[in-house]
């Protein structure tokens, strides 16, 4: 169960603040702080599927420590000002892939109809596992959070508002969506970093092709209740011990149920974080077959993460759009995920 602020009022991005984080709030500002040099790059040619645009292009703006890892391109519609903004976190296991993904071809009819109705668009790279490091999943989240922190803290900047924010991610980038969306805010009142002072919460959350939670135990007992065995049966039977191991930075299978790494994944336990407070959701796994999941392809994008995470939804009373093509699943609205992030947006 996550903490609940009593009382205290309102802040500017929607959730409570006591009386004493109030207080906080007021003496950092009073305080003031020194930011580095201005973060917003030149501007640079649209991404040749988004040529025609009516809109400005910013590349490889650094937003945490890792400056090989931690950018962020972002595509900003003209003549506009404190406009909205979805960020998109891009797929590929946390092993892979890079923020170009969302200037593709595959998003570009996305991206117009979102530029064109004055939303911004913003895309990550994160840090990747690497377990001879002992680098565990929280890395690339925090990252995620972190770029929505920093893009809140330099907002004025580059044209956003900063209350009005939505994630979309695609595979290992929707898991970090929910990831960010399904938490307490991650923000540190009492930080040196201003960054980390600023608000994680957003409007709302888009998966596509996601996995419902990063504690795989959970994937036994809610994804796939049926199949028999157990987790690390399981990643022996496909070959994902060392992905196991990645995953929450342990250098032995048998330190998968030891107290530390219990702790570990209750912190990326997306199912259970998930509480009434959290933005609506907006859920897409299409691209599977409704088989057992033989492949690590299938495991990963099975329709049954999307279904566990709206179950999850419906439980604690948050709105959660269901698309599961395979299931005969369709959200009565039939609203698309740019139509799910403008009616959130324009709230």
């Amino acid at each position: 169960m996550k903490n609940k602020a009593v009382g205290g009022k309102r802040n500017d991005y929607g959730h409570k603040t006591g009386i004493l984080g109030a207080f906080a709030i007021l003496l950092i500002v009073g305080c003031g702080s020194s930011d580095p040099a201005p973060v917003l790059t030149e501007p640079t040619a649209l991404p040749e599927p988004l040529s025609e645009l009516d809109a400005t292009f910013h590349e490889a703006i650094v937003y945490g420590p890792s400056d090989e890892k931690n950018l962020f391109d972002i595509l900003l519609p003209n003549d506009h000002e404190e406009v909205p903004l979805v960020v998109y976190f891009h797929g590929g296991g946390f092993t892979g892939g890079s923020r170009s993904a969302a200037w593709r071809q595959g998003w570009a009819n996305r991206i117009e109809e979102m530029i064109d109705a004055g939303v911004a668009v913003a895309s990550v790279d994160y840090r990747f596992l690497n377990k001879s490091e002992g680098v565990g999943v929280l890395t690339p989240l925090q990252d995620g959070a972190r770029s929505v922190q920093f893009i809140r803290r330099h907002a004025r900047e580059l044209g956003i508002d900063p209350d009005r924010i939505i994630l979309i991610g695609a595979s290992a980038g929707a898991g970090m969506s929910l990831w960010i969306g399904s938490n307490d805010d991650l923000a540190e009142p009492s930080s040196k970093d201003p960054v980390r002072r600023q608000s994680t919460r957003v409007r709302g959350v888009i998966l596509l092709e996601t996995q419902a939670s990063y504690d795989v135990a959970r994937w036994t007992t809610d994804v796939f209740p049926d199949l028999g065995i157990g987790v690390l049966e399981g990643a022996a039977l496909l070959g994902l011990e060392g992905r196991l191991l990645g995953f929450y930075g342990i250098s032995e299978l048998e330190d998968f149920e030891s107290p530390e790494t219990r702790a570990y994944r209750r912190r990326v336990d997306m199912l259970e974080l998930l509480t009434a407070d959290d933005p609506p959701i907006f859920v897409r796994n299409q691209n599977q077959p409704n088989e057992f999941p033989a492949s690590v392809n299938l495991l990963f994008h099975h329709v049954n993460h999307a279904t566990a995470i709206a179950d999850r939804a419906n439980e604690v009373g948050v709105e959660c759009l269901l698309y599961a093509p395979v299931l005969g699943i369709e959200d009565p609205s039939g609203e698309s995920e740019v139509d799910f992030a403008l009616r959130l947006l324009a709230e």
